[in-house]
């Protein structure tokens, strides 16, 4: 029994596929020859020529069925990304043998388990782990997997799960906890996970099974998906039943929810099918990123996971680029909506939230997706700032109330900080003079700079949702409103030497403090001036700094014209989601 074996997979898919081709052209064939022969009668001399292109067909479509069991096989038993020749021991010679096999080891097991039934008894459980123990070095042969799980059907499928459970997980109610998980993946539940990845992931397993999804238990299932990799298509069916369930439709729905971090915890395994159930199943995608699950699902690590899962499928380059934007923005909306408890909600905010830090790790390359979309709004008579698709769908106020959510992280309020500074340096908006008399020039500076304004206004929108101190909050807040000026200033100030590039950088640190002081003022009720009027000096304080560092490095001074103009463009971009911060922040 077994034989070593060793094939380029996709060497033999192609030869599959070559098979499959000369199949067409004989089945297209033979019609004709056969009216011919019938027609010719006795004077046909080629009387073998039906018969031998039959046995042509049927060499190409058993071969076919060979090389596919094959190389189904070896992907199975060598799980690599290299290409070219893999080579393995298989335990079985052809796929008729491995069948033969898995029914005579079902039979056993059936045998065993009508056994346990009779004594529920360590013993008689034993017979049962015994006779599963016959899938070892079986269970990835998908024909082996497959007759085996025909046999044995869905019902017995997970009796066997659950009998395990019973057996050697009593009082684990409501999902199997890691210590747990570990036991069954040494054990028979492991086994069964593997053989059942074989099969459903060929397309080997009847309908019967898909239906299973619609009825199992949750334990049973995410103990499945959790213990061996399953394929996407039958993970996400897993996920978007489990999660329009009712939320009190397990039996105890008061023990720590392990299913729910069972489920992530197979995300974070497989990223893409996490990808494609963010931005395919947005309402079942939206259960598992709720505020009110994170904080009541009972284990204390589900939102790590969760954090991990999202970091599998939003990072930098992970899947498919318009997959990972619709997957964001799914994220976005579910965190960011009206009604979200991320924010201004009753069950406390994330100040310790490794989701948002996550988040806000992940975030610098969609940021000018969510600046032109404000940008936008700020200016729709300039050219050039419409977001494209499917970014042109999303709410600047939901965005603004994702970035608030993100920043009750301290830790992830510095992240979106640095994130943003570094977009505003990625624009190089300094390759255009805002004063240039090309209009081009012109146009080109105005469009740059209302994206930079406009992200400085999406995080200042945000920041009405964070919780922090008065001097923190003075901090960034000076911090956000002087983002354009301080790309201006570093761009158009040239550097010529170690002293003048400190003095520019004090300069920039006195102005910071200088605004920062401006808003504890108004945090501490030390001036009567209202949110209007001290919003109104932070934007002229933006253009004094401006026109004074000008002045000091030889460049051309402003006009009077040009500060106006350049102060009703701060003030454009800024001065609306700046009052509301103060308005909110200062009661």
């Amino acid at each position: 029994m077994g034989e070593f074996v060793g094939i380029d997979p996709l060497g033999a898919e192609k030869l599959i596929r070559q098979m499959e081709a000369g199949k067409d052209v004989l089945g297209r064939a033979r019609p004709g020859l056969e009216a011919a022969i019938a027609e010719a009668g006795e004077d046909w001399v080629g009387r073998g020529g039906v018969t031998a292109m039959n046995r042509t067909w049927a060499f190409f479509h058993e071969s076919q069925q060979d090389l596919k069991w094959r190389v189904d096989t070896i992907k199975r038993l060598v799980p690599t990304q290299l290409k070219g020749m893999l080579t393995t021991i298989f335990p079985f010679s052809n796929g008729a043998e491995a069948a033969r096999a898995a029914r005579k080891d079902a039979d056993a097991i059936a045998a065993a388990l009508k056994y346990h039934d009779q004594y529920l008894s360590g013993p008689s459980w034993n017979g049962v782990e015994k006779a599963l123990g016959a899938l070892k070095g079986r269970a990835d042969d998908p024909t082996y997997a497959a007759a085996l799980l025909a046999a044995l059907g869905p019902t017995t499928f997970q009796k066997l799960f659950r009998d395990w459970m019973n057996t050697e997980a009593a009082g684990v109610r409501r999902g199997l906890t890691p210590d747990a998980l570990k036991r069954a993946g040494d054990s028979s539940p492991g086994l069964l996970a593997r053989a059942f990845a074989s099969a459903e992931s060929s397309g080997r397993l009847g309908g019967e099974w898909q239906k299973m999804v619609e009825t199992a238990p949750s334990d049973i299932l995410t103990t499945l998906v959790a213990l061996a990799p399953q394929s996407g298509t039958f993970l996400n069916r897993v996920a978007t039943n489990l999660l329009n369930r009712p939320p009190n439709s397990d039996a105890y729905p008061t023990d720590p929810n392990w299913s729910l971090y069972n489920l992530v915890k197979a995300y974070e395994a497989n990223p893409e099918a996490f990808q494609r159930l963010l931005a395919e199943h947005q309402k079942e995608a939206g259960v598992l990123l709720n505020a009110y699950t994170v904080t009541t699902t009972g284990v204390p690590a589900y939102e790590e996971a969760l954090a991990k899962a999202l970091h599998g499928a939003l990072k930098p380059g992970a899947g498919a680029d318009d997959m990972r934007e619709r997957a964001w923005i799914a994220v976005i909306n579910g965190i960011g909506s009206e009604h979200s408890l991320w924010v201004g909600g009753d069950i406390g905010t994330f100040s310790n939230s490794p989701v948002s830090r996550m988040l806000a790790k992940d975030i610098a390359p969609i940021l000018d997706k969510l600046a032109r979309g404000q940008a936008e709004r700020n200016s729709p008579e300039v050219p050039y700032l419409e977001p494209r698709a499917p970014w042109d769908k999303l709410d600047p106020t939901v965005s603004a109330r994702f970035l608030g959510a993100l920043m009750q992280d301290s830790a992830a309020a510095d992240t979106l900080m640095k994130a943003g500074h570094d977009y505003t340096n990625e624009l190089d908006m300094g390759r255009f003079h805002p004063l240039d008399p090309d209009l081009y020039g012109r146009e080109a500076h105005a469009n740059l700079a209302a994206r930079t304004g406009a992200l400085a206004n999406l995080l200042l929108a945000g920041s009405t949702y964070a919780e922090w101190s008065d001097d923190e909050y003075a901090d960034r807040i000076a911090g956000y409103i002087l983002m354009p000026v301080d790309f201006f200033n570093n761009k158009y100030l040239p550097i010529d030497s170690a002293l003048v590039s400190t003095g520019k950088d004090k300069g920039l640190d006195d102005a910071k403090g200088v605004m920062k002081d401006m808003i504890t003022d108004y945090l501490d009720q030390k001036t009567p001036d209202n949110a209007e009027a001290i919003a109104n000096k932070l934007v002229e304080q933006q253009v004094g700094f401006l026109a004074e560092s000008l002045k000091a490095h030889g460049q051309m001074p402003l006009a009077a014209a040009d500060r106006a103009l350049m102060r009703d463009t701060i003030k454009g971009r800024l001065i609306s989601a700046l009052v509301q911060a103060l308005k909110i922040r200062g009661g």
